[in-house]
C-alpha cells in the first residue's frame, strides 16, 4: 500500500468533508500557523474536537482553521 497526502486548504471544503475523518489522525493547520495533530473525535457546524497526543481534547473553531491535511493508505 502506498500512502496519500490529501490537503483541504477551502473553508468550504473543509466544512464539508470534514465528518469523513471522524476517527482519522489529522493536522489542523491554524490561522497563526500553528499546526495541531491528533485524532478527530467530533465535529459539529461552529467547530471540531481533536485529541491531540497528549490525549487532551482541543476545541477548535472552523473560523481559525486555514488548511487541513492527513495520510491516507492506497491500494498500489
Amino acid at each position: 500500500m502506498r500512502t496519500k497526502q490529501l490537503r483541504l486548504n477551502d473553508s468550504a471544503q473543509i466544512r464539508k468533508r470534514m465528518p469523513e475523518f471522524l476517527g482519522k489522525k489529522i493536522n489542523v493547520v491554524l490561522n497563526n500557523r500553528t499546526v495541531v495533530f491528533g485524532e478527530l473525535q467530533h465535529v459539529d457546524e461552529a467547530k471540531v474536537v481533536v485529541k491531540n497526543m497528549r490525549l487532551e481534547k482541543m476545541t477548535i473553531p472552523y473560523d481559525v482553521i486555514v488548511e487541513i491535511y492527513l495520510d491516507s493508505q492506497v491500494p498500489c
